[in-house]
């Protein structure tokens, strides 16, 4: 069986397992927020994206002349990383590369989750740094939280929408097999609301790009109750996503970094939203989930 860590305090009990530094659970007054994992639908909890985040054009990408075959949303999520800290109130992750990792991503990074519970906050926190002094590091990350929606079993998915912090109507990236397009369509019918309708996920993930939002939260429309809401300040692209019309879990995803083009060239450094640390240098974001 896993090996599952844990945060508490007098208003969340939050769950984590090293597979992946993957949070797979959190409790407030007997309700659960995190999607269970069930592989019926979707065998994860709330995977990290790293080096990349979405698809590259037949899984690969080109460095300094050298092709590498990599899977969706990098390797991160399937690696066990090493716990570095765990104090009452935080918990830290660290994932370095491996013989495996190399061959398919030839950089060398300190990967770090960290988890700060703070009253009815939980922080997921990432920091990425680039240890080289003479080699530059190209990557992307992202969340992938998926919650369980409905949130009480008598609830029906399509009951609940997610507000938005603002009245935007952006309008979303269609995808084609994983990777983007020049399509653009309609998902809000009414200003910073977008209805979870069993339909709403037929082009796939619904994404923005860029991103015109900060915070997110699931309510429930026939009592107006708000459940949970997820803070994503700075985060340039965001996508919507939930596996099919029945599936009973939504996730909202604060992405720096986005799937290939269609039309892409597959190089690297040429990639949309690809990040570049210098040696030595560390970069740092970070979302939180709030729980009324």
């Amino acid at each position: 069986m896993t090996n599952t860590y844990q945060l508490e305090n007098q208003f969340l009990k939050a769950t984590f397992k090293a597979e992946g530094a993957e949070l797979i659970s959190l409790v407030k007054d007997s309700t659960e927020y995190i999607w269970n994992g069930d592989s019926a639908f979707w065998n994860r909890h709330t995977p990290v994206l790293f080096p990349f985040v979405g698809s590259e054009i037949n899984n690969t990408y080109f460095y300094k002349k050298t092709a590498y075959t990599i899977g969706q949303h990098g390797f991160a999520r399937d690696q066990k990383f090493t716990i570095v800290e765990h104090s009452k109130n935080k918990i830290t992750f660290q994932l370095k590369p491996n013989k495996a990792s190399l061959k398919i991503y030839p950089f060398d990074f300190i990967l770090e989750l960290s988890y700060i519970l703070t009253g009815k906050h939980l922080t997921t926190a990432y920091s990425v740094k680039n240890p080289s002094t003479t080699e530059d590091l190209y990557f992307s990350i992202g969340g992938h939280p998926a919650f369980k929606c409905p949130f009480k079993e008598h609830h029906k998915r399509e009951e609940y929408s997610i507000l938005f912090d603002n009245q935007a109507t952006p309008k979303a990236q269609a995808l084609n097999n994983g990777l983007r397009t020049n399509e653009n369509y309609v998902v809000f019918k009414e200003k910073g609301c977008l209805e979870l309708t069993k339909n709403v996920f037929y082009k796939d993930a619904i994404i923005f790009n860029p991103n015109p939002f900060s915070k997110a939260s699931f309510i429930h429309n026939p009592t107006g109750t708000t459940y949970m809401s997820i803070t994503f300040k700075d985060f340039p692209y965001l996508g919507i996503w939930s596996k099919n019309k029945e599936a009973p879990f939504v996730c909202i995803e604060p992405w720096y970094g986005i799937a290939d083009h269609e039309n892409h060239n597959q190089e690297l450094t040429q990639k949309e939203g690809i990040l570049k640390l210098s040696g030595l240098a560390t970069f740092n974001c970070e979302y939180v989930i709030s729980i009324p």
